[in-house]
């Protein structure tokens, strides 16, 4: 199979093209309600091209899900190593809001339940919610032993905290195209010093 595509674009090349416009477009849609058709529009391509190079439409979908899954997991990873509770949690939402800068809907598709019940598209998307589930008990679990904390409960409760605040600030952000991944990390370390100086 060549590597040029049509119009002389590396095929390579179209394949990133689509993956990010298919990351904004089942993100801002979600799977059930986007198809080939909106992929192929905002690319300004055939429909007959996006399946051409992926397929299926649950194939595209699994491609998006790799394009941003691995980087948010790693990137995430990466910021669990303060003690101090207020800047964990203010390292981990930068690192969120970075991961995500060039795929600001990658949260939305990592929850997306329509996507089709046994594809390997919402398997995957599956294990990276399993992934950040566990990393953020880890993290609330770990928050609470430095303060000398135990109850199985008040883990359960900041665990459901913790994803909750999460979902909101990046539905928020979704809703507001105008802040940079920058600018919700600055927003949210001033809201969090604001709680941990209201202790």
């Amino acid at each position: 199979m060549s590597d040029i595509g049509t119009k002389g674009v590396a095929r390579a090349d179209r394949r990133r093209q689509l993956v990010g416009e298919a990351v904004e477009a089942l993100g801002r849609e979600g799977y059930a309600r986007s198809s080939m058709a909106d992929v192929a529009r905002r690319a300004g391509v055939s429909k007959a091209m996006v399946h051409n190079v992926f397929g299926s439409k649950a194939d595209l979908a699994l491609a998006c899900l790799e394009e941003v899954g691995p980087g948010l997991i790693a990137s995430i990873a990466a910021a669990q190593t303060a003690s101090d509770p207020g800047q964990r949690a203010q390292e981990t939402f930068t690192a969120i809001f970075s991961a995500m800068a060039d795929h600001r809907h990658a949260w939305a598709l990592i929850n997306d339940e329509t996507l089709p019940e046994g594809s390997a598209a919402a398997a995957r998307a599956m294990e990276l919610r399993v992934q950040l589930r566990r990393m953020g008990t880890v993290g609330t679990r770990d928050v609470l032993s430095g303060a000398g904390l135990t109850d199985p409960l008040d883990h359960d409760l900041l665990d459901r905290l913790w994803e909750s605040i999460v979902a909101t600030a990046v539905t928020w952000w979704e809703d507001h195209e105008d802040h940079s991944a920058q600018d919700m990390a600055a927003r949210l370390a001033r809201l969090l010093g604001v709680v941990t100086l209201a202790r």
